[in-house]
């Protein structure tokens, strides 16, 4: 897929309001585990302060929705919307081939706002993988008019329901509201973009690579963790400076997926492990 349209990743916050951040504050560690390859990592824990979306999320198998062709037409319909222009000023479209050939190869599908009136999806799927199985989150997004209302946190709290087998979560994203987002939810250690996760992180992401859309074909930069996918949206509500509501500072990741390079995409990966949360980790308030 290196010469290739990689389907992008995460498109969460209404971003119109520059203000893409809650008040939520997030405590991390250093933490070396064997796991990891005694390299450091960071460990997330969530204070439970979101509010909740009120909106309905309906779940469906994704390979049965690739036969429904007004849940293909919701699908690609939200995407065309949300994901803006291509550089050279063409619009990135997903058409109903293409969506229907995407869902197909996936799991899950979780779509707010119903059948009759899609404002938002998630798709993904869960990976065996040696050291346990991997949920990945191939594709989300929100109609830009829909944004900041919490429907980017609940599709994604579904989908962590529902892959609470797997023992990592990841996914590939072009902005870091996308990667607040998700470890606003999940908690565990953290490897992120553009941190080196180290070999235990680099072979799981080699072992997956086939079976997961984001990464095969494309080319892994292991010294920054991220790959090169050729998706570099443009769009007045794909916001990425960091605009808190309170006066919190970004994480200390933020400033490395807002200024990555046309064409890449950050990696993240959470070990979904709450005992790793202990009480011999340095905590360090972000």
């Amino acid at each position: 897929m290196s010469q290739q349209l990689k389907i992008p990743g995460l498109d969460l916050e209404d971003n119109n309001n520059p203000s893409p951040i809650s008040s939520k504050r997030y405590s991390r560690s250093f933490n070396t585990s064997e796991s990891s390859g005694n390299v450091p990592s960071f460990i997330i824990q969530r204070k439970k302060t979101e509010t909740q979306s009120p909106t309905k999320i309906s779940f469906f198998s994704a390979p049965q929705a690739s036969k429904n062709d007004n849940l293909i037409k919701l699908v690609s319909g939200i995407f065309n919307e949300s994901f803006g222009y291509r550089p050279d000023g063409r619009q990135y479209r997903l058409g109903p081939k293409s969506t229907a050939e995407r869902l197909e190869s996936t799991d899950f599908l979780f779509l707010a706002g119903g059948e009759e009136g899609g404002i938002g999806y998630l798709f993904g799927k869960e990976i065996p993988c040696s050291s346990g199985r991997v949920s990945w989150i191939e594709s989300m997004a929100v109609l830009p008019l829909y944004r900041r209302q919490g429907i980017g946190t609940a599709l994604v709290k579904e989908f962590v329901k529902k892959t609470k087998g797997s023992l990592k979560l990841g996914c590939a994203t072009p902005n870091p509201i996308a990667a607040l987002v998700i470890t606003g939810i999940v908690s565990g250690n953290l490897y992120i973009s553009p941190r080196q996760p180290g070999f235990y992180i680099k072979r799981m992401l080699r072992e997956i690579r086939k079976h997961c859309f984001d990464l095969r074909g494309c080319k892994i930069d292991d010294d920054n963790f991220r790959i090169k996918t050729g998706f570099s949206p443009l769009s007045r509500s794909d916001q990425r400076d960091w605009y808190p509501r309170t006066s919190a500072p970004p994480p200390f990741w933020w400033k490395g997926i807002e200024n990555l390079p046309n064409d890449y995409e950050a990696l993240l990966v959470i070990e979904r492990n709450d005992s790793i949360l202990n009480s011999n980790s340095k905590s360090i308030q972000d």
